[in-house]
């Protein structure tokens, strides 16, 4: 008989075995075990036991999934991962609308399902979904059934990467001129909230800004995230792209933004001497002047997602 219940201590070995199976079915094993996956979630100040579903079958977990209230009424269901076979894939749709119930209880009128790149919730840079870009495409299992339960397409994302290895930077004469006038300024980004040091933790955030020698003036910053080197969440030999600014145009990026694709340039083979081998960015596939940017700095989109979401 299935039952769904909320989490126990003892799930937790189990829990990281289906994450990687249910992730195997599409792709490369992801590098997750119990230490990682307590590492990023189950060890943190805003983890809930209640909103961590597993489903038992003959006194096994065969699923289980994870969901977060938010704001204005809309709930994240950030992990969703089960067996494969008849019995798991049942499993799996009573657990979703277990969750849908819990979710409405607790007074979400929306659920959305995927780690979005801005989530803050102990799942970025988990293997292999933590980079934000939703539910992978290549994920047939959970779009297929989560299209059958209702579940639409409320954005897409793609995942870009660019190798730090021996990476040429572009050569033009605009960036030729900038490298002149300009300095690189590297600090530590404090966690300035609760929310976003609970959710952060296990990142190192550095900012490197360009700054004009002239006028003092910054003209371009970039976040970087690294794994911090005691919880170990996400391989040390990744990094992530997060925020990046343009001073005078802040509510958008200028496809010519040369002082930008610069710094980010001049970032890329920081990293590969600290052995980081590879930088990814989530961008909004609509997000054509972010595209722009990336693969003027030699960056590849390598997979693509979906956030889903449902009206409960």
């Amino acid at each position: 008989m299935l039952e769904i219940r909320s989490f126990l201590n003892a799930d937790l070995p189990r829990l990281a075995d289906i994450w990687c199976i249910h992730h195997a079915t599409y792709r490369s094993p992801p590098a997750v075990n119990e230490a990682i996956y307590e590492q990023a979630v189950a060890a943190r100040l805003f983890f809930e036991p209640s909103r961590l579903l597993v489903a038992i079958l003959d006194r096994k977990p065969i699923a289980w999934c994870q969901w977060f209230p938010g704001a204005d009424g809309v709930g994240s269901l950030e992990a969703f991962c089960y067996l494969t076979g008849p019995d798991a894939d049942a499993a799996a749709n009573e657990m979703l609308a277990f969750a849908e119930r819990s979710a409405l209880i607790d007074g979400m009128n929306e659920l959305q399902v995927g780690v979005h790149f801005r989530s803050g919730r102990g799942y970025q840079g988990l293997d292999p979904v933590g980079h934000g870009v939703g539910v992978d495409v290549a994920d047939d299992r959970t779009n297929t059934l989560l299209e059958a339960a209702g579940y639409q397409e409320k954005k897409r994302f793609d995942r870009w990467e660019v190798s730090t290895s021996n990476y040429r930077q572009p050569v033009s004469r605009d960036l030729l001129a900038i490298r002149r006038t300009m300095k690189i300024k590297n600090e530590t980004v404090p966690f300035l909230t609760p929310e976003f040091a609970a959710g952060m933790i296990h990142f190192d955030v550095e900012r490197y800004s360009l700054v004009d020698l002239r006028t003092n003036e910054i003209k371009a910053t970039i976040d970087v995230w690294t794994s911090d080197q005691e919880a170990s969440v996400m391989p040390a030999s990744e990094a992530i792209l997060g925020a990046w600014s343009h001073p005078s145009e802040p509510t958008a990026l200028s496809p010519d933004d040369t002082a930008l694709r610069h710094l980010l340039a001049s970032v890329i083979p920081v990293l590969a001497d600290r052995r980081i081998r590879s930088l990814q960015r989530s961008v909004a596939t609509d997000n054509t002047a972010e595209a722009t940017t990336l693969i003027a700095t030699n960056f590849s989109r390598t997979s693509a997602g979906r956030l889903m979401s449902k009206r409960l």
